[in-house]
């Protein structure tokens, strides 16, 4: 699966992200799920189907990245 990164100036209607805390739509199943750089080290895999995974490293807008697989 491709990895799409969240792009804080333009993200989509299924993103947020916001200091270490980042949402995301599963492309597989449309489940929104949350992940937390703190609470989900390596990464946070989709609740619903497992066929996606979130991660984040850092904050938005210092420089970090949230991305989806």
């Amino acid at each position: 699966m491709p990895t799409k990164d969240l792009d804080l100036d333009n993200l989509g209607l299924g993103e947020d992200w916001v200091g270490n805390n980042a949402a995301f739509r599963c492309p597989m199943c449309d489940k929104v799920f949350l992940v937390s750089q703190f609470l989900h080290q390596g990464g946070r895999g989709c609740p619903e189907c497992a066929q996606s995974i979130g991660r984040v490293t850092g904050g938005s807008g210092q420089g970090g990245t949230a991305s989806l697989e």
